[in-house]
């Protein structure tokens, strides 16, 4: 019998198995299929703190292409997606997305930066938020609210303009949206409501129609790299058993017992291939059975520690918020609270300068990394406390 589309009513957020049962059929359910038919796959990756989009033809699936580098971005920082950061006009229309977004409220005259609306890493909200519906609103740098659906559905129209142009400037004419099969990635951990609002999103954002929902894949993000993994070559991937060091780490340190239990299961299997994908909430251990080109795949994902679940959200929006709960220890929450409000490009301008520092963290390094406060919140700062920022600082040690 052939497996029915992953999306055929609103309640059902279209998420699509990795299971043989959901690709595989026989030639007469094949002959049978009359769904529609795509040109080319666009895979979105909403991400907290950045996003993008890659695409391939189907006529050509393993010819994947990656969208065009994107304009702005810091000076040693990799800018092969663009910042999840949006700006609305201060009548809450849509202004520009990404770098353009964060360039733009960062060259604002403080007083005028006040009415613009300015969002960024609200991705997770959708998780966090434990009655979500259309009406769930997010706050922006300001502190105003806007209604979180028109948000991510900003978020997604972007996307779709840049893709569409991206197509029409290769094929040389206009590109027909009705031709684009969507897929938009989610994290594993997100309840029903999360997944049915990026749908929802989807269609308001004009991504696909309401009356056409296979044309859009809401996939799970381990699963995706559990696609991806199949495709790869043998030498592309890293046997578990040695001792090769990957980010600081060696596979059969620092993780304890759990990476020992977790191989054990799999080493059992000797007809097996294993390998590793290392991912921001934990790491994926899929084993692939060898024999036909329909393998069953079995997946099991862990978060934090190997040994230790359930899965959460563990991403690395983690440490900026460890970061914010240390300058309200040091300059206290009211400060930092009124910061945000009264200097919100400067705020974003500190986490920028804090992104930066992260990202040249390492296991092996011990010495400190220094964070460079903007003039704004130093002298915010003496204005409202009446002493010095120096004077907070040897206050805190």
């Amino acid at each position: 019998m052939a497996t029915p589309s992953p999306a055929k009513s609103m309640g059902d957020p279209g998420i699509t198995p990795l299971s043989p049962s959901h690709i595989q059929q026989n030639d007469t359910d094949s002959n049978a299929h009359t769904g529609p038919s795509f040109i080319v796959v666009v895979a979105v990756d909403f991400g907290t703190t950045s996003s993008g989009y890659a695409y391939a033809f189907t006529k050509e699936p393993e010819c994947i292409h990656t969208m065009r580098r994107w304009e702005g971005g810091d000076p040693g920082v990799s800018n092969q997606k663009t910042p999840t950061t949006i700006l609305l006009t201060p009548d809450r229309k849509f202004h520009s997305f990404g770098y353009a977004a964060r360039d733009f409220y960062h060259d604002l005259d403080p007083t005028e930066s006040k009415h613009w609306l300015y969002l960024e890493k609200f991705k997770m909200k959708l998780h966090t938020t434990a009655n979500l519906s259309i009406d769930t609103e997010l706050h922006a740098a300001n502190g105003k609210r806007v209604k979180a659906i028109d948000i991510f559905a900003y978020a997604l129209a972007f996307f779709k303009e840049q893709a569409l142009k991206e197509l029409s400037d290769q094929a040389g004419a206009e590109f027909d949206n009705t031709n684009i099969r969507w897929v938009i990635t989610v994290p594993a951990i997100w309840k029903m409501p999360a997944k049915q609002f990026m749908r929802e999103a989807a269609y308001k954002a004009g991504l696909v129609p309401r009356d056409t929902p296979e044309q859009l894949i809401i996939s799970l993000e381990p699963e995706a790299a559990s696609i991806y993994c199949r495709k790869l070559r043998l030498h592309q991937m890293i046997d578990i058993g040695t001792k090769t060091t990957q980010n600081g780490f060696s596979p059969n340190e620092n993780v304890g017992a759990g990476m020992t239990q977790a191989k054990e299961p799999v080493r059992s299997k000797r007809q097996s291939r294993t390998f590793l994908v290392e991912n921001v909430i934990g790491e994926l251990w899929s084993e692939l059975e060898e024999g036909s080109v329909l393998n069953t795949t079995t997946i099991t994902l862990f978060c934090g520690r190997l040994n230790q679940g359930p899965c959460g959200p563990y991403g690395s929006i983690g440490i900026d918020y460890e970061f914010e709960k240390l300058l309200c220890k040091i300059f206290g929450p009211d400060f930092i609270d009124q910061f945000k409000i009264k200097r919100p490009a400067a705020w974003v301008d500190l986490m920028i300068a804090f992104e930066s520092r992260k990202r040249a963290a390492a296991p092996d390094r011990t010495n400190p990394l220094n964070i460079n406060l903007p003039f704004s919140f130093i002298d915010y700062y003496k204005k409202f406390r009446g002493h010095s920022v120096e004077h907070a600082l040897r206050k805190s040690k």
